[in-house]
């Protein structure tokens, strides 16, 4: 399950950063893409609904609380909403959460859903492979490649490859055609109704009473999947802050990594003090009814820091590495942040490492922004400016 979700991270990153080189942000009540609009970008959308009837030829990220989509997207729909209606002229790939997803249009390549009802219609079709997880899946519509995953029951009405599942109730329906074995794991045998065409070999394995998997097992496919999908929620928001930090402070971001480049050692140093140091300076001020208004600041700026460290270290790594590869000429610090954060969030995904990886990133990139931050303030004492 660790491969299966970290392969969601990976992909999701790839599909938003390698294809395209800007973003559309929408965000407010009601969003909607017309029928006649083209946004040739990636589209991250946030509202009450997200209705997108016309094309995007980049990847799509919507959140709502009901997500329509009948348009064409060249690249990744990934949503997330209580009520998602996926009946898209042409989409690559699916990845849908929610309470009820229906998928009844045509998708080039993968479907994943987690949710509570799932159900593929008759006039859906996947070119490959479907993976579910969740309540109720119902499969009507003609599946290119395998199903998998587990769910509370299973009915099968449509085509598909291979099926490997667990579920608790299943039902293969006469108009069924699985080309290739199926394989279930669930609490009772499967109702296989009389004219349903099964290829390959029936393999049926039941759950005894007594040894009834424990509930966080059986829940556990979603949870991973609802897991990687909240880490990379996270990472497209860090990214979108990077962004938006260096097209403010372009300046300052340059003037941060190039402490970082230029003094290592000093901004590990300071980073070790200011983790520790800032906290005890809080308690303190707490302490006294008059800094107790400089002790929530003196928090605020120090959960800042921790947050935008990674910011720098990304945008510093990045540039190293492409300029392992492009030896003279600029590099945007915009292309080198992004690779950065890629670099650092594939590096993470390794168990052992991932913990001293988070604690020097961390270390280097606070005490880089103190230390810029205090010479900075240094230059414009000096210039009478401050």
């Amino acid at each position: 399950m660790k491969h299966f979700s970290s392969s969601i991270c990976v992909f999701i990153i790839l599909a938003l950063v390698v294809p395209s080189s800007a973003l559309v942000f929408r965000r407010g009540e009601s969003i909607e893409v017309t029928a006649d609009e083209v946004i040739d970008d990636d589209l991250i959308a946030f509202g009450s609904s997200v209705d997108i009837k016309g094309t995007v030829t980049g990847n799509v990220f919507a959140f709502a609380q009901r997500v329509d989509v009948s348009g064409d997207i060249g690249g990744l729909l990934c949503t997330g909403a209580a009520n998602s209606n996926i009946n898209g002229k042409s989409v690559q790939t699916v990845l849908a959460m929610g309470g009820n997803l229906r998928v009844s249009g045509n998708v080039r390549r993968n479907v994943i859903l987690a949710g509570g009802a799932l159900d593929i219609d008759t006039d859906a079709y996947i070119g490959k492979d479907l993976a579910a997880y969740g309540g109720n899946l119902e499969v009507d519509g003609e599946v290119g490649g395998s199903i998998k995953g587990g769910v509370g029951s299973f009915v099968m009405a449509g085509k598909s490859g291979r099926v490997k599942i667990k579920a608790d109730r299943t039902r293969i329906k006469s108009t069924a055609v699985i080309a290739g074995d199926f394989l279930l794991t669930g609490k009772s045998e499967p109702q296989i109704d009389e004219g349903a065409t099964i290829t390959g070999e029936i393999s049926v394995r039941e759950i005894e009473p007594d040894k009834k998997e424990p509930f966080f097992f059986a829940f556990a496919p979603m949870l991973a999947f609802i897991y990687a999908v909240a880490k990379v929620i996270a990472l497209v928001g860090k990214i979108i802050v990077g962004i938006l930090l260096i097209a403010l402070c372009h300046a300052y971001v340059r003037r941060v990594m190039d402490t970082l480049c230029k003094a290592v050692w000093k901004s590990l140093g300071f980073g070790f003090l200011g983790i520790i140091v800032i906290p005890i300076i809080a308690v303190i001020l707490f302490a006294t009814l008059i800094g107790y208004p400089l002790g929530i600041l003196a928090l605020f700026v120090y959960a800042i820091l921790i947050y935008v460290s990674s910011i720098f270290v990304a945008a510093v790594v990045g540039e190293k590495v492409i300029r392992l590869f492009k030896k003279e000429g600029d590099v945007s610090v915009y292309f080198s942040f992004i690779i950065g954060m890629l670099i650092l969030f594939l590096v993470c995904l390794i168990p052992i490492l991932n913990f001293f990886v988070r604690v020097f990133v961390t270390l280097f990139g606070f005490g880089a922004t103190m230390v810029a931050t205090w010479n900075l303030a240094q230059e414009m004492r000096k210039k009478e400016l401050l």
